[in-house]
């Protein structure tokens, strides 16, 4: 387990934590008790307002994930309408090929007054000459069986491709126009989270240097781990990123917010995740908090729009919110945990 060597910085935070929790309508974690100094009003005030701009960003960045997702879609569809016509087209050619074929071995058939067996018997002058015509009418019939069900095969796989060359362009034109709609969402709900994260800033910056500082919280100078595998690899590229400053919808490398690190992290050891809490609370599988191991992603509050990294020994790696770098914390101070999941071993 790694062995944090840092200097915590928690009489104002941890107050301030508790009341942000509770406004939010999260049970508040078991916090120490403040010693003394508690946060000033306009302190609690941004941690209230980082929240809703936390929230917002997160539904800002499903969009774009959701977006993402339908234009993934749409090409999709558009190369199995592709694929279909190809298919469609060769068993349509084949299908006029054997057309023919089967049109003149059925006139002959039809026609043939000698092609039976009476005539074959009428017609043959030696039992071995019967036995030669009756062997060659059963080839021809053989041959007009196989033209035929060759035939049939062929109009049957370009039915079939022309069917699925439809869907898929059904599937197209229901991608495209989710995609369009999701535009129109992501730019609603990107100006309502730039809106929040503006206030956010601006009662920051009305902040004393002692508010400041209390809620820069922890800084932490947390070791790598040892161990190999993705999940060790994506805890080691989390922690390598302690200090890197807090922006809301920054996804690295220098710049995070929370999901952010966590897809960083991921993407570091081979795992892609979707970029926002809303889509990654839904990716690996669910694991207890008694279950929990380096690397699991934890997410908080009823809305999971927060989480981090596990590192073990009740700790976290996670980029805070506005006015705090990526950091560890312990995972008991930062309120009501919503799941645990896994994504890789």
């Amino acid at each position: 387990m790694p062995n944090p060597h840092h200097v915590p910085k928690r009489t104002a935070l941890l107050a301030v934590a508790a009341v942000s929790t509770a406004m939010l309508g999260g049970a508040p974690a078991a916090v120490a008790e403040p010693q003394s100094g508690e946060a000033s009003q306009a302190a609690q005030k941004l941690r209230e307002l980082s929240r809703q701009a936390e929230v917002l960003t997160e539904d800002y960045k499903k969009a774009q994930d959701d977006h993402a997702a339908k234009r993934r879609d749409l090409d999709r569809f558009n190369a199995e309408a592709q694929q279909a016509d190809k298919v469609a087209a060769g068993a349509h050619a084949q299908e006029e090929q054997l057309r023919g074929q089967v049109d003149r071995l059925s006139e002959a058939s039809y026609k043939g007054a000698r092609m039976n067996s009476i005539g074959a018997i009428l017609e043959s002058e030696t039992p071995d000459a019967f036995l030669d015509r009756a062997a060659a009418l059963d080839l021809m019939a053989q041959h007009n069986n196989e033209a035929v069900h060759a035939f049939a095969d062929a109009t049957h796989r370009a039915e079939s491709a022309q069917q699925q060359a439809h869907a898929a362009r059904a599937g197209a034109e229901r991608a495209e126009a989710d995609a369009a709609r999701l535009e129109g969402d992501i730019a609603a709900r990107k100006k309502d989270m730039d809106t929040q994260v503006a206030e956010v800033k601006e009662k920051y910056e009305e902040l004393s240097e002692q508010d400041k500082d209390a809620l820069s919280g922890v800084t932490s100078a947390v070791g790598q781990l040892a161990g190999s595998g993705a999940a060790i690899k994506a805890v080691n590229a989390a922690l390598s990123k302690q200090g890197s400053p807090y922006v809301f919808g920054a996804k690295g490398p220098s710049e995070f917010d929370c999901s952010g690190l966590v897809q960083w992290a991921y993407k570091q050891a081979g795992v892609d995740l979707p970029s926002s809490t809303r889509s990654q609370v839904s990716a690996g599988r669910s694991v207890s908090q008694s279950e929990m191991k380096p690397g699991d992603i934890i997410f908080f509050y009823s809305s999971a729009s927060h989480d981090g990294i596990y590192i073990g020994n009740g700790k976290m790696v996670h980029a805070p919110t506005e006015g705090q770098d990526v950091t560890v914390e312990e995972v008991k101070y930062m309120g009501e945990v919503h799941s645990v999941r896994r994504v890789a071993g």
